[in-house]
């Protein structure tokens, strides 16, 4: 499974949430196996300073990068839909934690 999380920074595991998915910096992209995390990796979102579109290309970024499941605080409706009709599950997350920390509530909820 691979999970993205909208983020801030360039430690991977140790980014924190950004407050938007469409224009988030990066996608931090976490791969579980066993319902363990084994890598992470950054991806930088091509959306990220668009006036328009931001969310369509973000959403299509995590597709074309396998993601099944993105945590986010905040989406905006269309981006949602596209994100559904893709096949990614979005779980929406109510606090600023680190990206290794909010996999981790992900895995323990979802077991």
């Amino acid at each position: 499974m691979r999970i993205a999380v909208p983020s801030t920074g360039n430690r991977k595991l140790s980014n924190k949430i950004a407050d938007t998915f469409s224009r988030a910096p990066i996608f931090t992209v976490v791969t579980v196996d066993d319902n363990q995390i084994s890598s992470a990796d950054v991806i930088p979102n091509p959306g990220e300073k668009l006036e328009r579109g931001a969310g369509p290309l973000a959403a299509r970024t995590l597709k074309e990068n396998d993601v099944d499941v993105l945590l986010t605080i905040d989406m905006g409706p269309g981006a949602k839909n596209i994100l559904e009709a893709l096949g990614i599950e979005i779980s929406i997350v109510d606090e600023e934690k680190s990206v290794k920390e909010l996999v981790e509530d992900y895995l323990a909820l979802n077991q």
